[in-house]
């Protein structure tokens, strides 16, 4: 497998083709190895590189479970690796090894983007009447009813996907899909993990 570090520098330097998009979520391709001989994965090991452990779980199992769902035997690398406590390319080989996986498909979010919006909350108008002619304006007492403000978050989240042949160890595919308006992470992790799956099925990789 090849450094994770020379991917990064790819997506600054590559010219980047657009080849799908899910709802909300753009996906770019970023490489794919001409060289490599068409094949599909039967087995994926699943990693998100994170530093935080739950999001690692979470990202991973979502992946997952989309992957099984298209009939993709995958294993979730947090039953075997804390992404938090950092990842070397051959702790990663290794598990790769130990679950018999013909591919590794590696994540990592690249950014996190957070717009907050503040909405002013609306002011009404109660009236009560005091008795004597309802149409009398002057006979009702009115009280001024303002709703509370309220924010609006939304996150633009970009991932970064490539998918690794287990037994070359080159890197075969690697995409950008960006999730727009989530209103929280595991709503863009949902989005990102159908995303991601779409795209492998879409190029013929599982």
């Amino acid at each position: 497998m090849r450094g994770i570090v020379r991917v990064l520098v790819l997506i600054a330097a590559a010219a980047v083709v657009t080849v799908g998009c899910a709802a909300q979520t753009e996906v770019v391709k970023l490489y794919e190895d001409p060289a490599h001989a068409s094949k599909t994965y039967k087995r994926l090991l699943v990693v998100n590189i994170s530093s935080n452990h739950s999001q690692q779980r979470q990202f991973e199992n979502e992946i997952v479970l989309r992957l099984r769902k298209e009939r993709v035997d995958a294993v979730p690398s947090y039953t075997h690796l804390d992404a938090s406590k950092g990842l070397l390319q051959d702790d990663i080989n290794r598990v790769g090894e130990d679950v018999g996986a013909d591919g590794i498909l590696i994540t990592h979010i690249a950014s996190v983007d957070t717009s907050i919006d503040r909405v002013e909350g609306r002011e009404d108008i109660e009236s009560t009447c005091r008795g004597g002619d309802p149409v009398d304006f002057f006979l009702y007492d009115h009280k001024v009813i303002r709703e509370p403000d309220s924010v609006k978050v939304a996150l633009t989240v970009i991932v970064i996907t490539s998918l690794y042949d287990s037994a070359s160890r080159d890197r075969i595919w690697t995409i950008q899909s960006t999730c727009f308006e989530k209103t929280s992470i595991s709503d863009t992790l949902l989005e990102e993990a159908i995303a991601i799956v779409k795209q492998l099925s879409i190029d013929e990789l599982i």
